[in-house]
């Protein structure tokens, strides 16, 4: 007999969130199975490897994309392909972080030829540390802080040791990134408001159905018929994130094996719902909010990063309830193809957290 493991299982003996795993299935990388004995998906033997092989890749950083690729292809051209670049892009840091060693070098030898054991010496660094500041600032300086316009080398082309320094790093941070990271977080007041959309059983459930009704600036959105202004929702901090969209989710149960996704708004309390729509009210409180930077598949069914971050913080959550808030103008991908995601946490009063101490 095919032995089956339940999703909350699996969610702690893998360390990947509920959340996540219903993530892949929307997607298409995973199926789970419903069978008389259970009462809710549960993972077969096959479904646990392809498990597995997701986090192998995640690990990796192979993005979502890329992994559905793979599992889709007829054979193994396409992993090796995938894996090639991968291997390209780990060249690509080495070389960066060897010429970053060079530079660090350099400085070193430079700040050897200083004597620290008196003020004068101090001062002297001081001093020779200023000037290094305004010839960065200078636009057509290319010289080296420690040798003015003297070239390091042929291949330097006359770029000074900081000049080198500062185009590495950014390389560097181009390579390094891997997404998704969280870049900000903080608290944020929410004031009584009543959240109206609709409830679905998942995410893939959801975008599927994706509509206007979604597009907060379209003229006939929930959110225009609603014209309601709804900045005055968020008490402080960026009160225009009231136009957001929020992807609210929650596990009924308090357990893992249940789960709704809402799409819709946060509106002011007692706000009329049009016909056709759910809604369900909150009273005032705050949230933890964690700015996910990545690309869009890959800052997608992620709270763990952002729980993580915002409990570093020594943010308490509360309740089942949690939401993903697409705000316009950080939904707006930069150079690099990559976005902000909101992923925003219920969190304890602190009257409870008194309580809980």
């Amino acid at each position: 007999m095919t032995k089956l493991e339940k999703i909350k299982d699996v969610s702690a003996k893998y360390a990947i969130t509920a959340r996540t795993l219903r993530f892949y299935e929307d997607t298409g990388l995973l199926t789970s199975t419903r069978t008389e004995d259970y009462a809710h998906r549960v993972y077969d033997e096959a479904a646990i490897t392809r498990i597995k092989q997701i986090i192998i890749l995640r690990k990796l950083n192979i993005s979502v994309k890329d992994i559905k690729r793979i599992f889709e292809a007829p054979n193994s051209e396409m992993v090796l392909d995938v894996l090639g670049k991968k291997a390209e892009d780990i060249d690509d840091e080495v070389a960066l972080l060897h010429e970053l060693k060079s530079i660090v070098l350099d400085f070193i030898n430079q700040i050897k030829q200083f004597d620290f054991h008196n003020d004068a010496e101090v001062k002297l660094l001081y001093d020779k540390a200023k000037e290094i500041e305004t010839q960065l600032t200078t636009p057509n300086y290319i010289g080296n802080p420690s040798r003015v316009n003297e070239p390091l080398n042929e291949q330097d082309n006359g770029k000074s040791n900081a000049n080198r320094l500062l185009e590495v790093t950014e390389k560097l941070e181009d390579k390094r990134l891997t997404p998704p990271i969280a870049i900000n977080t903080y608290r944020q007041t929410i004031n009584a408001s009543r959240f109206i959309g609709k409830k679905y059983a998942s995410g893939g459930e959801a975008w599927d159905n994706w509509s206007d009704d979604w597009d907060w600036d379209e003229p006939h959105s929930l959110f225009s018929r609603l014209n309601v202004d709804a900045t005055a929702i968020y008490k402080d901090k960026n009160p225009q994130d009231g136009c957001a969209l929020i992807g609210l989710m929650c596990h009924p149960d308090g357990d893992h094996n249940q789960f709704e996704y809402w799409l819709g708004f946060f509106m002011p309390e007692n706000t009329s719902v049009p016909e056709g729509y759910d809604y369900t009210d909150f009273p005032a409180q705050d949230v933890g909010v964690c700015w996910l930077y990545g690309k869009e598949d890959d800052v997608m069914a992620v709270e763990s990063v952002a729980a993580a971050k915002l409990g570093e913080e020594g943010l308490i959550f509360t309740g089942n309830w949690w939401f993903e808030r697409y705000v316009p103008h950080r939904e707006t991908a930069d150079s690099a193809g990559y976005k902000i995601m909101d992923i925003c946490f219920f969190l304890k009063s602190d009257e409870v957290e008194k309580n809980n101490a």
